[in-house]
C-alpha cells in the first residue's frame, strides 16, 4: 500500500512538473541576459503595469497553460517588467513599448529578434505562434506582412522585410512616401551616416522633403563635395521633374540658387544624355564621350551610352575601344551573359580589332546556338553568326511586337 501511494505522489508531481506554466526569471536585467548566455536561450520580456487589465488576463490565463510552459521555458529565458517600476521605466524606453501588454523578444545581447507588433493580449494559439514566429520557426506570410503594416507598425527592422516581402508579392519596389516611413524609423542620432544617410540623399528631388533635410543639413552629406555623386545627385531632380510639375528650366534654376557647384556641369550632362531619347544614337556616343573627356567618366555612364553605342549608325573606333570595357565582366560571368559577349564582340569590330572579336565568336560559338530560336536575343545571336561567317555587322535593333 506504501509503495503505491508512493508511486501516486510520484507521478502526481511529474503530472505538476510537466504541466507547469511559465517560469519567469527573477533578478535584474543585466542578471537576466547573462543567464540566458549561460544557457543558450533567447530573451522572452512581458512588459506590464499594474493597472493593466490585458496584463492581467495574460498571466491568469495563458501563461500558466502547459504546453505555454513548455514552449517558453525551453526557447526562453522569461521575464517580467513593471514598466512603472524600478528598471521598467528605462527598459520601456529603450524597446519603444508603446501598449500594455508589451510582448518583446531579444537575444541574450538584448537585441530585438522579433520585428513585429505585439501589443495587447493573446490567448493560447496566438502567443505560441508569436514565440515560433519569433525564432524563425514558423514562417511569415505576406498576410502576415501586410496584417502588421495596417496594424501601424513602422519599426526599421520590419518595414526594411515588409519592403522585401512585397517586392516578392507584389513587384512593388518602395516609395518615396516609404522611403520616408523608413529614415524616420531611425533614431534622430542615427540617421547621419550609413543607410539612412544614403536614404535622404539619393531620394532627395528638388522640392521633396528629403531635399529639404539635404539643403539644410549640407554640412552633413560629404557626397555633394565629390563631383560624380553631386553630378548625379542633382541629375536626378532634373531627369524626375515631370513628376515634380515643373520644368527642367525651373528645377535647374532652383538647385543652381541652392547648389551652385556643380549645377552647371551637371546640365551639361543631362542635355547631351537627352540625345538618346530623340534617337540620334550616333551623336549621343560623340557628346557623352566629350563630357568623359571634359570631367570624367559620371556615374551610370555604361547606362547611358551602351546602348547608344550598339545602336549607332556610325561609331568612332576609339569610342568603341572604351565603351567595350563595360561588357567585360558579364562576358567572363559563370554563365557568360550571352548579350554581354555579344555587345563585347561587336565593339571591338568596331573598334577595329576584328581578329580579336572574332576569337570572342569562335570561343562562344557552341554557346550561341542556344539563342538560335530566341527573339530576344536575335540581335546578339546574328552578330556571333556574321563574325563566324566573314559577314558585315548590323547595329543593334530590337524586334517589333
Amino acid at each position: 500500500m506504501k509503495k503505491l501511494l508512493v508511486l501516486a505522489v510520484a507521478g502526481l508531481l511529474s503530472f505538476n512538473a510537466f504541466s507547469q506554466g511559465m517560469e519567469f526569471f527573477h533578478g535584474t536585467w543585466e542578471e537576466c541576459k547573462a543567464e540566458a548566455k549561460k544557457e543558450n536561450k533567447k530573451i522572452f520580456i512581458d512588459f506590464y503595469t499594474k493597472w493593466c487589465g490585458p496584463c492581467r488576463a495574460m498571466a491568469q490565463n495563458v501563461f500558466p497553460l502547459p504546453a505555454v510552459g513548455e514552449f517558453y521555458n525551453k526557447y526562453f529565458i522569461n521575464y517580467k517588467v513593471d514598466a512603472e517600476v524600478g528598471e521598467g521605466p528605462a527598459l520601456a524606453k529603450q524597446y519603444e513599448v508603446k501598449g500594455f501588454p508589451t510582448l518583446t523578444f531579444t537575444d541574450a545581447e538584448g537585441t530585438p529578434i522579433y520585428e513585429g507588433t505585439s501589443i495587447g493580449a493573446s490567448d493560447e494559439a496566438g502567443f505560441l505562434r508569436l514565440g515560433r514566429l519569433a525564432l524563425g520557426m514558423e514562417e511569415k506570410t505576406w498576410a502576415w506582412y501586410e496584417e502588421e503594416y495596417k496594424k501601424g507598425n513602422r519599426k526599421t527592422e520590419f518595414l526594411e522585410a515588409y519592403f522585401n516581402a512585397r517586392m516578392a508579392e507584389k513587384h512593388m519596389p518602395p516609395s518615396v512616401d516609404d522611403l520616408w516611413d523608413l529614415y524616420n524609423s531611425y533614431p534622430e542620432a542615427e540617421r547621419w551616416e550609413g543607410k539612412p544617410l544614403n536614404i535622404a540623399f539619393w531620394q532627395s528631388r528638388y522640392g521633396n522633403k528629403f531635399y529639404e533635410i539635404v539643403k539644410n543639413n549640407r554640412d552633413k552629406f560629404p557626397l555633394l563635395k565629390d563631383d560624380k555623386n553631386a553630378v548625379g545627385w542633382i541629375n536626378s531632380s532634373l531627369y524626375d521633374a515631370p513628376r515634380s510639375g515643373k520644368t527642367v528650366e525651373e528645377v535647374f534654376k532652383g538647385i543652381k540658387a541652392d547648389f551652385p557647384t556643380y549645377a552647371d556641369q551637371a546640365k551639361e550632362l543631362f542635355d547631351a544624355d537627352q540625345l538618346r531619347f530623340q534617337q540620334k544614337e550616333s551623336e549621343h556616343v560623340v557628346a557623352m564621350m566629350a563630357y568623359k573627356d571634359k570631367y570624367g567618366v559620371p556615374l551610370q555612364f555604361d547606362f547611358m551610352v551602351g546602348f547608344s553605342a550598339l545602336k549607332a549608325s556610325e561609331v568612332k573606333p576609339e569610342h568603341a575601344d572604351f565603351i567595350r570595357q563595360y561588357y567585360v565582366e558579364g562576358m567572363n560571368s559563370e554563365p557568360a551573359h550571352f548579350q554581354s559577349v555579344a555587345s563585347y564582340a561587336y565593339l571591338s569590330y568596331k573598334a577595329g580589332k576584328k581578329e580579336e572579336a572574332k576569337k570572342v565568336a569562335q570561343k562562344f560559338a557552341k554557346e550561341a546556338e542556344k539563342y538560335k530560336d530566341s527573339k530576344k536575343s536575335a540581335w546578339a545571336y546574328s552578330t556571333i553568326q556574321n563574325l563566324l561567317n566573314g559577314n558585315a555587322l548590323e547595329p543593334l535593333s530590337f524586334p517589333k511586337r
